[in-house]
Order: C-alpha cells, then structure tokens, then sequence
C-alpha cells in the first residue's frame, strides 16, 4: 500500500495517495512502519492543503517514533501554513536535530524563523501592522482609531 500510495504521489493525486496511506494504516495501526504510512499521509493532507489534519498525522507519526525527521518537518510545514510560526520553528529545529544534513529541512527552518520574527514585530505594533498611540491633540472620537 505505501508503494501505491507513493506512486500516487509522484503523480500528484494526493487523494488517491491519502486512501492508500490509509488503507495501510488499517493493516497495521501500530505497526514497524505506521509512523511512515502517517508521515506520507500527513505529506498527502499537506499537499491537499488540509494543515490540521496534516499536522494531527504528523504529531501520530512522532508519537510512534520520536526521531523520524521527516514527521517532524511535515508538523513544521504544517504549522506553518497554519501560522503558528513558533510552533513550526519548534518542530523544524526537532526535524534538524534528528537530520542535520537536511538543507531543505534548514532552509524552512530559516524561513519560519523569520516569518516568526515579523509576526512578533506586527503584534508589538497592535493588531493592524501599525503603530498604536495616541496624538493628545487629536479628537478623543479618533484618536487610536485603526481601521
């Protein structure tokens, strides 16, 4: 099934490779190699643009083995296509840790860091991306007014 659902893949029919990922899972749940079938289905919801649930087989995958880099890379893709850019730091550092020789992997990691970075910055400015304060010799009706 992992076979079928990875040559579903390499033809970009990311459902089909999501139904074979999971109909290996039914075989074997629990198995030597169910983190895998979760980390490639997790790579299938990825590709189908279906984050949190990417990011729920991903975090299954790690459970079963906690030092499976590419689990740990999908959950980084996967949070940050949500966002969560501190948690997608977190989990690519993890991703490196357990391959560091993964230039790609480093590459996301770079960029979730600084994704991380702009978003910290845009909150520090409020909620709009601007500067937040009060100009006393503006009316009370306007002053701190974003729109």
């Amino acid at each position: 099934m992992k076979g079928i659902g990875n040559r579903h893949m390499a033809n970009q029919e990311y459902s089909r490779a999501y139904n074979a990922y999971s109909a290996a899972l039914k075989l074997s749940p629990v198995g030597p190699s169910s983190h895998v079938f979760l980390s490639n289905r997790a790579a299938a919801l990825l590709s189908l643009r279906q984050y949190p649930a990417a990011a729920v087989d991903a975090r299954r995958a790690i459970a079963l083995a906690p030092t499976f880099s590419k689990a740990h890379a999908r959950l980084g893709q996967a949070l940050y296509f949500m966002r969560d850019y501190s948690g997608a730091v977190i989990a690519y550092e993890d991703a490196v840790r357990y391959e560091p020789d993964n230039d790609v992997t480093r590459s996301y990691l770079k960029k979730a860091t600084e994704k991380k970075k702009r978003q910290a910055e845009k909150e520090a400015r409020g909620t709009h991306g601007e500067d937040v304060s009060v100009d006393a010799s503006r009316d009370s009706t306007t002053a701190g007014n974003i729109s």
